[in-house]
């Protein structure tokens, strides 16, 4: 059982620490660029908020960032709720979260972040996080697939099951 938990700590470590980690150095990555490439900082630099082009941008980035708020705050909420009714997460034998964001895809606050990332790069009209956004996603999505390994052994074939009934990431209309 100790051995059990020490090994789901260092999974856990992985899976949310180091993605805040890779943000960072891939932020630090972008900015390097708009330096060594003489990129703008903003896109639209100077520009009104009511001309078109920045109008848009900001329209599409206040979705993605009301998209990236609500689907991550549903995640944790329904994480929560499980909690609430005497489940903890990191033990063996505990149970997986199937309901309320989780019954539409598997890592709803991961889509939340994918979305977000972008969103305030749009609405802050700030190139270095847009360029994060290229750079971070796809390793994001990879760092998902070392955690549905953690998930099916932690969980065996109830994960299974669950992991052909729900997708990954795009939501989809649930059959019954």
């Amino acid at each position: 059982m100790e051995e059990f938990k020490e090994e789901s700590l260092r999974a856990r470590f992985i899976i949310v620490i180091v993605p805040n980690l890779i943000f960072f150095v891939t932020l630090i990555i972008s900015i390097l660029l708009v330096l060594q490439l003489s990129l703008p900082w903003f896109l639209f630099l100077g520009m009104e908020l009511l001309q078109l082009p920045r109008l848009i941008e900001l329209i599409v980035g206040q979705v993605f960032v009301i998209l990236c708020v609500g689907l991550e705050a549903w995640g944790v909420t329904s994480i929560s709720m499980n909690r609430a009714q005497g489940s903890d997460i990191g033990v063996k034998g505990s149970s997986l979260v199937t309901t309320g964001a989780y019954s539409y895809c598997r890592h709803p606050i991961t889509l939340g972040f994918a979305f977000g990332t972008p969103g305030f790069g749009l609405v802050f009209d700030f190139v270095p996080l847009l360029i994060n956004s290229v750079l971070f996603i796809p390793i994001m999505i990879a760092l998902l697939i070392y955690e549905e390994r953690e998930l099916l052994n932690r969980f065996g074939n109830e994960y299974m099951v669950y992991k052909q009934r729900v997708p990954l990431l795009i939501p989809r209309k649930r059959i019954s």
